[in-house]
């Protein structure tokens, strides 16, 4: 790359991250800004590492496109027919002439190099060493751990890629082949822990928009349940684990253990709050649990509780809290597959959403494809969305990449994988329940349940892939949970054949209702008498009845079979094709260096 490309990438990072960084008042005449002077303060070095994490808040990552990457598993999926975009992207079925594919590859590896850049320059700037040496190092951790978070995304989706740890020079190579993913983790996992101590606790950091030292341990534990699970290998199209698999299961839990021990995080008490807390742009440094969350701004940028979450009418738009097409729905399999005592269920799944249009601003039931994700919904944003702003679809919210849950569910995993279902798993499990529980109800689904599950490792591990689901749904960690466990076929099928059993009325859904009973409670609840059992089939005053899915005709059987097939319809139970295409262009600029060797 000559050098005035080098000079344009830096001078692009300080101008995207100069509008979000009010503290930062100096001006410096773009006249006499050169390769020399790009790092020589900790002004500009700060907005350097910002711009790294502005990417992250592109249409072509966060904002849309890596949600749809995330998107066709047994919780979190698209409705509609192929489309050479997006949704081909979300049901394996995406070539390598689709466009979303091209964009979110290039918007990375840019990241990359933008990271790159600053890990390169930091060691060697004025304020790696005196006054400002630790915030230098501080900023050098976050540009290693965003590299690590842009390779973790790029191996998800397409397996071996280019492995690049330096800014590209003139005279470079452009021609890279791809590296072996095993190696690229390797790396990476030693290098994040080389840098654990640059990075300060949230306690020291004030927010959860920067990262933090639990986030870079996190991180870390995430990539080695990645490594040491299973995947689609490039050339051989074998599934298999990384290479060392074993050892990595105990990076993972060593990294979860120190961050228990800690005690810098906990589990918020209401599960509810975490979510309404971020839909009020706030965020919870009391308890911590939201570790790490990519920082969208309202009417700029980020489509949660809008492209994902519950359901609001769109024409004509909600007046009260605005539309939202809910284009990522999950199914009344994930609804029936909680206990019914489970606080967290009307938290993630609702049955009525506000799609209605001769009523706007009231709620409806839901149709047997209407299932949003519903902490993620527009009448819980503050201030509201409703009225002149109804049509934005910029919510801002921002989008929670690491909770502290999962730490302690990735921490009982590893355990158990290593040492069996030992008493230090058992109480992690239990500690994510216990808040999904009321008191009254902890010792028969709390304490009964952890020791019955943990007769046998297959057993507690079953429980792991459950009480995950029950937990993070919604928050597009499912699919590369499902791949490293070498489900994801197998939980979509059930998935789709139990939502069919239900709708079919199948003796195993006995209790599911053949007649709903509801009414208005307010403006924002729709009161449901019998969500979990049925009913007479007569009139109960003061309340509505409504056929339920059990009731379902042939017809709409056969119709919603039609829907759900359409889910993931590109992926082979014998192919395990979850890897996406390198977009043809990238192949044709690289002269063939690249090819489409991890597609069976």
């Amino acid at each position: 790359m000559k050098k005035y490309t080098r000079l344009t990438a830096i001078l692009a990072m300080l101008l995207v991250s100069g509008s979000s960084c009010d503290n930062y008042l100096e001006t410096h005449s773009n006249s006499i800004f050169t390769e020399e002077t790009a790092f020589i303060n900790l002004d500009f070095a700060t907005k350097a590492v910002f711009g790294v994490y502005a990417d992250l808040t592109s249409t072509s990552s966060y904002d849309l496109s890596m949600i749809y990457f995330k998107a066709d598993n047994d919780i979190e999926f698209i409705l509609g027919g192929n489309d050479n975009s997006r949704r081909s992207v979300a049901h394996y079925s995406a070539d390598d002439g689709n466009s979303i594919l091209g964009s979110t590859w290039n918007l990375v590896f840019r990241t990359i190099e933008r990271a790159n850049i600053c890990i390169e320059e930091l060691p060697r700037s004025p304020i790696w060493e005196g006054e400002y040496a630790n915030e230098a190092r501080r900023l050098y951790g976050e540009a290693v751990t965003l590299r690590a978070l842009c390779y973790y995304d790029l191996i998800s989706l397409w397996g071996d890629v280019p492995f690049l740890i330096k800014s590209t020079q003139a005279g470079d190579n452009f021609y890279l082949p791809k590296t072996d993913r095993d190696e690229i983790y390797e790396y990476l996992i030693q290098e994040l822990k080389d840098i654990e101590d640059y990075v300060p606790w949230m306690r020291e950091t004030h927010t959860t928009e920067r990262i933090n030292k639990a986030f870079v341990k996190g991180l870390r534990a995430r990539m080695a349940l990645a490594y040491a699970g299973y995947s689609l290998r490039n050339k051989t199209h074998e599934t298999r684990r990384g290479r060392h698999w074993q050892e990595y299961y105990k990076i993972a839990n060593d990294e979860c253990r120190e961050i228990m021990e800690s005690g810098r995080h906990q589990l918020n008490p209401s599960y509810e709050n975490i979510f309404r807390t971020i839909h009020a742009y706030s965020q919870d440094l009391t308890y911590g649990e939201v570790i790490f969350e990519i920082a969208f701004g309202r009417l700029i940028s980020g489509r949660t509780a809008q492209a994902l979450g519950m359901l609001f009418a769109t024409n004509p738009p909600d007046p009260l809290h605005g539309r939202a097409n809910s284009e990522i729905r999950t199914s009344m399999h994930y609804y029936y597959s909680f206990d019914t005592k489970d606080l967290r269920r009307n938290t993630n799944v609702e049955l009525y959403n506000y799609a209605s249009t001769s009523f706007p601003g009231q709620q409806r039931l839901v149709a047997n494809t209407g299932f949003g994700l519903s902490k993620w919904r527009r009448n819980w944003i503050t201030p509201s969305m409703g009225g002149d702003l109804r049509d934005v679809q910029f919510t801002g919210i921002n989008w929670p990449l690491m909770r502290y849950s999962d730490i302690v569910l990735m921490f009982a995993e590893s355990e158990n994988e290593l040492y069996g279902p030992t008493e230090a798993a058992q109480q992690a499990l239990a500690s994510v329940r216990q808040r999904a529980f009321a008191p009254a109800d902890r010792l028969e689904k709390v304490t009964g349940y952890v020791n019955s599950v943990a007769a046998s490792k297959e057993a507690f591990f079953k429980a792991i892939v459950d009480e995950r689901a029950w937990e993070l749904g919604g928050e597009m960690i499912r699919k590369n949970d499902l791949v490293r466990w070498n489900l994801l076929y197998t939980k979509i099928k059930e998935m789709k054949d139990e939502s069919l059993k239900i709708m079919s009325n199948d003796p195993k859904y006995h209790w599911v209702p053949d007649y709903i009973f509801w009414r208005h409670k307010d403006s924002e609840v729709i009161e449901i008498l019998n969500p979990d059992y049925r009913l007479p089939g007569t009139a109960i005053e003061g309340y509505t009845r409504t056929n339920w899915f059990p009731l379902s005709s042939a017809g709409n059987i056969t119709t919603f079979t039609n829907t759900l097939n359409i889910v993931a319809n590109g992926l082979s139970e014998t192919k395990n094709n979850h890897l996406a295409a390198i977009p043809a262009t990238i192949i044709g600029a690289t002269n063939g260096v690249l090819t489409n060797d991890q597609i069976p």
